[in-house]
């Protein structure tokens, strides 16, 4: 089978590009042909159908009057985006597109292409964006779910987005024409990495039958960003710790972390990544953690496994509703014992087995977990051993390529019903 993949970054930015290489990977792996359409970026990885991907767009930066309104336009529905695969169709043919991250650079302007064109779709959700404007029912502060019934107005109202009316304006213009086109209604199947956010989309009128559970899985595939090791950094810490890795933002619970650790007496804080609080972070850590808490910044891959391996416990304090993250993920795969709050689907990856859950924004409840696994490493290890085999047995290439593959069988055979009437 002849796979178009499609996401607006190629180069590993978040977790929804570690899913579109891996998933690439294992597809050319088990025999399938796997063409890309992308976004053209300084950062990405080579492709051969890099002469289509279309021209880099920056919605982050300050524009012209005239030149916002453009890329407004082109927020919403990218005209260049349906040109360029229309093209890349002609040439490469393939069988079926699995769409992922499309939003505001390609836009769901793509859908119509591929199916006038007998390309049935399939689509991952990372996230949360068909139901909530600004991805992740978070306004910047604290858990928002105001759009939901379709109310995206809130997102301006509430101004969601980087605290701007403009912004949320666009994304609720966004969301109101994918709402009134009904472009989504021509994608075959739905895949969601959990249950949680399955049962999100189909309460808010995605069909049931269209929206489909299948779970995640983690292949080791070692250092793709070309990034030296930092041995250095990594060899500095401490021989024990607890270690929070991912992007330090205010929905990631990390204000709740830094007020648990200072209530747990003389226990080392790693943290890895980077992001907008940071800054935040670290003076408070200095005010109130003295000593306690290394900052590492982005850690190439290799450098990062090896800190993961050597932390006593991973802690994932979201404050978001996560869906299921790498971090939880990979640390369970490493037989690491991690405490996640009780946010999104990370339940049900501790109902497996790894993880231990607490209250999300609770203090005390996480100081508490962080305590017990802290003073009983026999404890610590045997959670972590049962993470370890939730991901040997059940969250395997094997499982997730089967299902997978099922999933395409079924969009192509719709497909087919559909062009037959």
């Amino acid at each position: 089978m002849r796979v178009l993949q499609i996401n607006k970054f190629f180069f590993e930015k978040g977790g929804s590009e570690r899913y579109f290489f891996s998933v690439s990977r294992s597809l050319e792996k088990r025999g399938h042909s796997v063409i890309h359409f992308s976004m053209r970026h300084p950062s990405n990885l080579e492709s051969p159908y890099s002469e289509f991907f279309v021209d880099e767009k920056n919605y982050t930066a300050a524009h012209s009057g005239m030149e916002s309104v453009r890329l407004g336009a082109s927020f919403i529905h990218s005209k260049e985006a349906a040109v360029r695969l229309t093209e890349l169709i002609r040439v490469a043919r393939p069988d079926i597109a699995h769409l992922h991250n499309i939003y505001h650079q390609i836009t769901p302007s793509i859908i119509p292409v591929l199916d006038n064109g007998g390309i049935p779709v399939v689509m991952t959700l990372h996230d949360h964006k068909l139901v909530c404007p600004n991805y992740g029912f978070f306004d910047g502060r604290t858990y928002c779910d105001r759009c939901r019934g379709g109310r995206f107005y809130q997102a301006a109202l509430t101004r969601c987005s980087n605290r701007s009316f403009v912004r949320g304006v666009l994304l609720a213009a966004e969301a109101y024409w994918q709402r009134w086109s009904r472009v989504y209604d021509r994608v075959r199947r739905f895949v969601c990495p959990s249950r949680y956010l399955r049962d999100q989309h189909r309460s808010e009128g995605f069909g049931g039958d269209r929206v489909v559970y299948l779970p995640p899985y983690i292949l080791d595939e070692g250092n793709n960003g070309g990034e030296d090791d930092a041995p250095g950094v990594v060899d500095s810490l401490p021989s024990a710790f607890v270690l929070y890795f991912g992007r330090l933002g205010s929905e990631k619970g990390l204000v709740t972390l830094i007020d648990a650790m200072a209530r747990c007496d003389s226990v080392p804080l790693v943290v890895c990544g980077d992001g907008p609080l940071r800054c935040t972070l670290q003076t408070e850590a200095d005010r109130r953690l003295t000593g306690r808490v290394t900052f590492t910044g982005h850690l190439p891959k290799s450098d990062l496994d090896r800190v993961v391996e050597r932390a006593r416990m991973v802690v994932t304090p979201s404050e978001c509703p996560e869906n299921a993250p790498f971090a939880v993920l990979e640390s369970m795969s490493r037989g690491v014992p991690v405490v996640v709050s009780d946010m999104g689907g990370l339940p049900e990856l501790a109902e497996m087995g790894g993880c231990v859950t607490f209250p999300a924004g609770d203090v005390e409840s996480l100081a508490d977990r962080i305590a017990t696994l802290w003073s009983n490493p026999d404890r610590a290890r045997s959670i972590g051993r049962d993470g370890k085999r939730v991901v040997t047995k059940n969250l395997t290439e094997a499982k997730h390529l089967d299902g997978l593959e099922t999933i395409y069988g079924q969009a192509v055979g719709l497909s087919h019903t559909r062009e037959g009437r």
